[in-house]
């Protein structure tokens, strides 16, 4: 009873005449959804502690027989205002909690998803610190490719095994080299931009601080990324064709 939990509000969706159902990732029991009663009302005083891509504090009663849970009352922890006023860094995390969620199952008693909580902690402190969104989301699909066994092979060839490499395929999922980029009829990159890609491959999240040192963010980089999770695993982001039409005019 009176379990208080804190967490990341994934998503927000409206729920009867002014109720609102929350997905929310917890620390302590992973993906949780609640019900908010009265929240779309002129006087609810949750309303502002329940926005979409915040960390929020939430009083509930547990129960691991439920899907759904009443909340109690919310208390925002974190807004990240910075983030939330710059259109790029709050379409970057937009993307980041879709893709969260999607990849999420809802929690059991031996789930936690400690991984993403802690993915999803620094994606959205580092938008709102102003690093790169394009480098930070190219970092989060990295290190959630790899937890859903897809993370792209970079060490070599991935049809034949040989270290000299021309390019990437997606739909291989990884290097190619030139027989083989030739036989698919891929383009081959530049040695600088498979340099790049393999670097983001190998640093996931964790490693942002040095890796933002050394390379910026890059549209072309994040497209193979995004590729390899709608060829692989047949997933669409509706959030992710925004964030790429907002960089064709920004």
């Amino acid at each position: 009873m009176n379990d208080r939990i804190t967490g990341f509000v994934l998503k927000q969706s409206d729920y009867r005449e002014a109720d609102v159902i929350l997905t929310v990732l917890t620390k302590e029991y992973g993906k949780l959804s609640f019900v908010a009663q009265g929240v779309r009302k002129m006087t609810s005083k949750n309303a502002g502690s329940i926005m979409p891509y915040t960390k929020t504090e939430i009083l509930f009663d547990y129960n691991e027989t439920k899907t759904i849970f009443r909340l109690k009352n919310a208390r925002c922890k974190e807004y990240y205002r910075s983030m939330h006023e710059d259109i790029a860094a709050s379409s970057a995390a937009a993307v980041a909690a879709e893709l969260i969620n999607v990849l999420t199952l809802q929690a059991s008693s031996d789930m936690t998803n400690s991984d993403e909580y802690a993915f999803l902690d620094i994606v959205f402190s580092k938008l709102d610190e102003g690093y790169d969104p394009t480098l930070v989301l190219s970092l989060l699909f990295v290190d959630m490719l790899e937890l859903a066994g897809l993370l792209p092979d970079v060490d070599a060839c991935v049809t034949c095994g040989n270290t000299h490499v021309v390019t990437v395929s997606p739909k291989d999922g990884g290097f190619l080299c030139q027989e083989h980029a030739e036989e698919h009829h891929i383009p081959f990159m530049k040695t600088e931009d498979l340099r790049r890609f393999r670097l983001l491959c190998k640093a996931g999240l964790e490693k942002i601080g040095i890796v933002n040192r050394y390379i910026e963010g890059d549209m072309k980089d994040l497209q193979y990324l995004v590729d390899i999770l709608y060829i692989h695993a047949d997933i669409q982001l509706k959030s992710m064709d925004f964030y790429m039409h907002l960089h064709t005019i920004i």
